[in-house]
């Protein structure tokens, strides 16, 4: 009898990972345009930061450094 209640659980647990992993693919095939947006738009932000720190534009960069300074103190109380 135990030998059937063990095969009962390793049926369920791999049942359940299986239907979550399922679903996981289709939330991401349905939100892969979403994920990418995202993606590039945050690329295309580091980029810019980037260049103003190698162009040695120092009012923006240190305006940008306060901006992200704030927004992590804002986020960590």
């Amino acid at each position: 009898m135990a030998d059937l209640e063990k095969l009962g659980k390793w049926g369920a647990d791999n049942l359940t990972g299986l239907l979550a992993v399922i679903a996981g693919l289709i939330l991401l095939g349905i939100t892969y345009k979403i994920i990418l947006n995202i993606l590039l738009f945050s690329v295309g932000i580091v980029l810019l930061y980037f260049g103003l720190v190698k162009l040695r534009v120092r009012p923006i960069v240190n305006a940008i450094d306060r901006l992200v300074k704030k927004f992590k103190s804002t986020l960590s109380t």
